[in-house]
Parts: structure tokens; C-alpha cells; sequence
């Protein structure tokens, strides 16, 4: 049976440029972990840092803050936010999109350039933070543990001559950390063929300074010694003492019941930072030793893939410590915490006011109201009592002259039946004169003395009445002596 021949050579091969470019591609795919970690995170805090430290430096270098421990919080601040703002273009490139290869990102000689320079001046940064934190505990323990020496040395004259000479330190400690990288081209890459040729793509690697053996075994026993090793440990030692020295302070202020010094808050503050530099840079710490131990995995360029993923975390949690100290100084720090409240919360105080405001308006309105209802109730409760009284005095006046109709019928015929024979007796004088002239006196006599007994009967009456009604009595009293005053009339005119 006949079969076609299975011999192929290069040239029955055709090759997909298309194809090629995408395989290749996907070959330079970056890890996932130095995205989300050494980028998006990186970011992140770094522009947390930025701002934070922003706010403290500009509360700590107020008037109001005069003391020499917030001249090294200061200094601290500065390096903090100085750490943050330059690691921003190396994350930048971690930060893109991860489908991106990696030889697509903006690595131009010039970007590259720049990442090594911020690279340098983070760096020293972060080791400055460290150098602080040494002088601020130490200036601390003077202060507690040595009190007489403390207004010698714990000034603010001192404090910022230590700061200007840690700082200058550091400028000799950046200097050769610029000059350890130079940008590389990537050979590589330009001889693939990519879209853009002509495009040329850049990475920091050793230069000739930084392959120099001596110079990394003086690097590496610095960097372990004087930034991790003595720093840390003499930071723990005096931390301890201050401990120690502030529950001294609390067990004799408790026995004779007096205050703590109120620069004590100060001091917890400043171990709560120093203990969380300790905790954030304990990784870089164990990193510098193992550097120390076995130099080689520093030396080599290539170094393992775990122990690039370690240095990663190491170098995200001292840009976390850098980030954080802010809350340090407002959770422990109530002058700093008061100070930062009234310049930067001004907003929040003008809301607060307003709402106090609005709170008295509307207790004072409650209270207007109150007083209103309270008035309006007394007024009808007055009137309400008033037409009580009113019906009460029309149901008496209305009984009482019941009564006074009734007593002046009662009256009236006593008073007729009485009288009815001195009008007999007049009668009888006009008819008969026989009577003489002093028994006519006698008889008129005895008639005013009649007339007088009865108003005093009659008034008698009327006051027992008075009792129900004032009106009424007055009325039957005016009614009686008004009918005596006829009958005496009478008997006068006779």
C-alpha cells in the first residue's frame, strides 16, 4: 500500500508570528504574589504612611509641644513619611495589572534609574526610624530612671542636635546604596521578536561596587549590627527599666494615694511605639542575621524563591511600622491627641457646636412650650375655678333668697300682727282724747321701746342669716329697718 512520505524539513514549516508573540507572552506572565503583596498592598499603605505622618509632623513641631521627646517623634515622623513617599515608584510597577507581562511595564533607563535612588533613600529611611527610636528611649530612661540628670541632657536643644546628627548619618549610609545598582539592558528580550523591536527594556542589577566582596561583607555587617542587633536589644534593655520604673511609680502612688506624674502618659506612649518596632522589623531583623550567617545568599544575585518571598513580607511590615505610628500617638498621647482634635477636627467642632446650638434652641423652645401650657392651664384652671365659685355663690345667693322670701313672709305678718294694735291705739287717740298729756308720753314711750326691742330682734335674725348669704341679709335688714323708720315717722308726725 502506497503511503505519503512522513519526511518533513524547516522549510515545509510555517511559523505563526501571531501565535509565537502570544506563547512568548504568556512565558513572561509575573507572579501573582508580588502583585497583590509588593503592589496593591505596598501602595496602599504607603499612601496611609504619606498622609499620617503629614498630619503628626505638622502637630509635633507646634509651640505647644515643647518637649524634647516630640522633637525625636518629629525627626521620626519625617523619616516614616520619607520611607513612604520613595517606595511609591517601585510599587508602582508591581501594581500594574497582572495580565501584563513583565517586559511590557514602562522600564526605561530613566524609571529604572529612579527606582534606585528611591530605593537607596528609603532604605536609609527606615534605619533612621530606627537610630530615633534608640534616642527617644534613651532620652526617656534619663528622664525616669535619672531624674536630676534629665533637665542637663533632656532638653530640646539636645534633641535636635542628636536629630541633625542622625540624619547626617544617614546621608553617608544612602550614599553607597545609590551607586550598589546601575540599569541593565536586557539582551533577551530585544532579540525575540516582539512588535515594538526597536524598544529597549531595563533592570537594576549589581554593579561593579556592589560586586565587590568587601564591600558587601562591610554592607551586610552594618546593616546587621548597628541598624538590627544593637538598636533592638538596647531598646528592649531600657524598655524593660522604664517597665519597671513606672510600676515602681504606680505601687508607691497607690500606698500613699497620690497622682502619677503626668508626663507618664508620654512614656507609655513611647513604648507602645518602640514595642511595635519590634514587632514590625523583627522579620527584617532575622533576615540581616541570616545575611550575616551566610553571606553568600546575599552576595548571589539570584537568591532562593522563598527567601525572596520573606524578604518581601519583611520589607511590607517596616513599611507597616512606618504607616502606623500615628495611632500610637493617638491612642496613648492625650496631649497629642487634644492637639491634633483642635487643629485638624475644627469640622467636626463646628458640627458639634451647631448641634449643640440646635440642642439649647430646641430645649429652650420645650421649656417656652412648657411655660405656655403651663400658663394657659393655670389660666383655665383660674377660670374654671371661677366658674365654680360663680355657680357655688349663684346656688347660695339663689337658696338664700329662697330663704329670705321665706323669712320675710314669716316676718312680715309678726311684724303686722304686732303693729296692728298700736294702729288700734292711734286709732283710738284720734277718736278719744281723754288721755292727758304725760300718759300720752308714757304710752309714746313704751311704743319706741317696743319698736326698739323688735329691731333688735330683727337684727339678731339677720346676722344668724349672714352666714348663708351677705346679700340676702342685708337685703332683709335694709327691708325691716326700713319699716320701722315708717312707723316711727308715723308715730312722730302723730
Amino acid at each position: 500500500m502506497y503511503s505519503p512520505s512522513s519526511n518533513v524539513t524547516i522549510d515545509d514549516l510555517v511559523i505563526d508570528n501571531a501565535a509565537l508573540y502570544e506563547s512568548i507572552r504568556k512565558s513572561f506572565t509575573r507572579d501573582p504574589f508580588d502583585h497583590y503583596v509588593n503592589g496593591i498592598c505596598g501602595l496602599f499603605i504607603c499612601f496611609l504612611g504619606i498622609i499620617s505622618n503629614a498630619l503628626s509632623f505638622s502637630i509635633l513641631i507646634r509651640r505647644t509641644m515643647r518637649l524634647s521627646t516630640y522633637v525625636y517623634l518629629a525627626g521620626l515622623c519625617l523619616s516614616d513619611f520619607t520611607a513612604c513617599f520613595f517606595l511609591i515608584p517601585g510599587y508602582i510597577l508591581y501594581a500594574y495589572p497582572i495580565n501584563i507581562p513583565d517586559y511590557e511595564l514602562p522600564r526605561t533607563y530613566t524609571y529604572t534609574q529612579i527606582i534606585i535612588i528611591t530605593a537607596a533613600i528609603s532604605t536609609t529611611a527606615r534605619v533612621l526610624s530606627v537610630w530615633l527610636c534608640v534616642a527617644f528611649t534613651i532620652d526617656r530612661w534619663i528622664m525616669i530612671c535619672r531624674p536630676f540628670d534629665g533637665p542637663i541632657y533632656c532638653t530640646m536643644k539636645a534633641a535636635r542636635r542628636v536629630t541633625f546628627i542622625i540624619y547626617i548619618v544617614g546621608l553617608f549610609y544612602a550614599l553607597p546604596l545609590m551607586f550598589e545598582y546601575e540599569p541593565h539592558e536586557e539582551t533577551v528580550l530585544t532579540e525575540l521578536p516582539l512588535e515594538d523591536h526597536n524598544k529597549n527594556f531595563y533592570r537594576y542589577k549589581l554593579s561593579n561596587l556592589g560586586k565587590n566582596s568587601i564591600f558587601r561583607w562591610i554592607y551586610v555587617l552594618i546593616n546587621a549590627l548597628a541598624v538590627y542587633v544593637i538598636p533592638l536589644t538596647t531598646i528592649i534593655i531600657l524598655n524593660r527599666k522604664l517597665l519597671l520604673s513606672i510600676r515602681l511609680l504606680e505601687r508607691r502612688s497607690a500606698e500613699y494615694n497620690a497622682p502619677l506624674p503626668t508626663k507618664q502618659g508620654i512614656t507609655i506612649m513611647l513604648l507602645a511605639t518602640t514595642i511595635m518596632l519590634l514587632v514590625f522589623r523583627s522579620p527584617s531583623a532575622v533576615i540581616s542575621v541570616m545575611w550575616l550567617i551566610s553571606a553568600k545568599m546575599f552576595i548571589n544575585e539570584k537568591s532562593p524563591f522563598r527567601l525572596r518571598k520573606f524578604h518581601s513580607i519583611a520589607n511590607l511590615f517596616a513599611t507597616l511600622n512606618a504607616a502606623t505610628t500615628f495611632i500610637m500617638f493617638i491612642i496613648y498621647g492625650t496631649k497629642f491627641r487634644s492637639e491634633f482634635t483642635n487643629v485638624y477636627c475644627f469640622c467636626l467642632n463646628k458640627i458639634k457646636t451647631n448641634e449643640n446650638k440646635n440642642k439649647q434652641k430646641q430645649e429652650q423652645e420645650e421649656k417656652q412650650q412648657m411655660k405656655r401650657l403651663i400658663s394657659n392651664d393655670s389660666i383655665q384652671n383660674q377660670q374654671l375655678i371661677n366658674n365654680h365659685i360663680k355657680n357655688q355663690s349663684n346656688k347660695i345667693f339663689r337658696q338664700e333668697t329662697i330663704q329670705s322670701n321665706d323669712n320675710t313672709t314669716i316676718t312680715t305678718p309678726t311684724t303686722t300682727r304686732n303693729s296692728f294694735p298700736l294702729f288700734k291705739i292711734l286709732k283710738s287717740q284720734r277718736r278719744k282724747r281723754q288721755f292727758s298729756p304725760e300718759q300720752e308720753s308714757d304710752s309714746q314711750n313704751h311704743i319706741n321701746n317696743n319698736m326698739n326691742n323688735e329691731q333688735e330682734h330683727n337684727q339678731v335674725r339677720n346676722i344668724e342669716n349672714e352666714n348663708h348669704s351677705n346679700d340676702n341679709q342685708r337685703k332683709s335688714i335694709t327691708v325691716g329697718v326700713s319699716y320701722d323708720d315708717c312707723l316711727k315717722r308715723l308715730i312722730n308726725c302723730r
